[in-house]
């Protein structure tokens, strides 16, 4: 049961996270908004798993090292997808990065889902794609660039998720992300010099700075609760649980921003839940 606590916390840190730094890239950069998120998993991350592990540090060797370093390269790539084109677009094309991780856990983890789970990691995933994708024909002929970002941000993220269940597996999922936020601030000095147009950072004010900033401290807190997640479950289940989040901005903008939902859209968040259920039916 606390794996599903702690996936379900994700998605919600995530569903928020989601509005606020795309509303920060009209300032600032992918490139910044990493650097910021780096700041934020030191001062978030670092404290909190030395303190939950009594400041006693499982040591990666290099073969766990190298796996590691995949995934912070992989998880920088997030912000750059998801800032081509519409949230819509690209969001929902990154979010289905559960299918890469399920493939390569069934073939390097040997872990197996029941029919009945199947059927509800299905119905989260076409769900979320039914919830998110545009309602006008036009948004999806303009340009396709979105597409390829967006798919490379599924692979890269899915993937990501497979090796750092396998690295949790040999370490403990706290050194995990002692070792995971180092190296990312270690890999900011490569992002930075490969982007050079994102060097740019306009004059500071809170206007321009906070909705990133509170942008990335929200993905940062949810993702210490995903990758806390694998301690205690099977990161099949994990990932789908956590890719709900499409649905929760959904939410949160009809609340809190009047907006209207389709009925297609009505249909896409019955269809996640519905598969939240059949996924957690067997809490294990």
């Amino acid at each position: 049961m606390t794996w599903f606590i702690l996936a379900l916390g994700a998605a919600l840190f995530w569903g928020v996270s989601q509005v606020f730094v795309k509303r920060g890239f009209h300032d600032i950069s992918p490139l910044w908004t990493n650097i910021f998120s780096g700041a934020v998993a030191l001062v978030v991350w670092v404290p909190t798993v030395l303190f939950l592990l009594g400041f006693k540090l499982t040591i990666p060797s290099l073969p766990v090292l190298l796996p590691i370093l995949l995934v912070v390269a992989f998880n920088m790539f997030y912000y750059y997808a998801i800032s081509r084109g519409k949230l819509a677009l690209t969001g929902t094309v990154v979010a289905a990065y559960p299918l890469a991780t399920i493939f390569w856990s069934a073939i390097f983890l040997a872990e197996r889902l029941e029919i009945l789970q199947w059927f509800g990691v299905a119905l989260m995933i076409s769900g979320g794609v039914v919830v998110s994708f545009p309602e006008k024909q036009a948004d999806r002929k303009n340009n396709f660039s979105w597409l390829w970002w967006g798919l490379a941000g599924a692979v890269f993220l899915g993937t990501g998720d497979f090796l750092s269940k396998v690295v949790v597996n040999r370490i403990g999922a706290y050194s995990y992300i002692f070792f995971n936020t180092i190296l990312f601030n270690l890999l900011l000095l490569a992002n930075y010099l490969v982007d050079k147009k994102g060097r740019a950072l306009p004059k500071f004010s809170w206007k321009k700075f906070l909705p990133s900033i509170i942008g990335v401290t929200l993905l940062s807190t949810g993702t210490l609760l995903f990758y806390l997640a694998f301690d205690y479950g099977k990161v099949s289940l994990i990932t789908p649980i956590s890719s709900i989040y499409p649905a929760i901005t959904v939410f949160l903008a009809i609340i809190f921003l009047k907006e209207r939902i389709s009925r297609r859209q009505s249909l896409g968040i019955v269809g996640i839940i519905l598969g939240l259920i059949l996924v957690g039916l067997k809490l294990g």
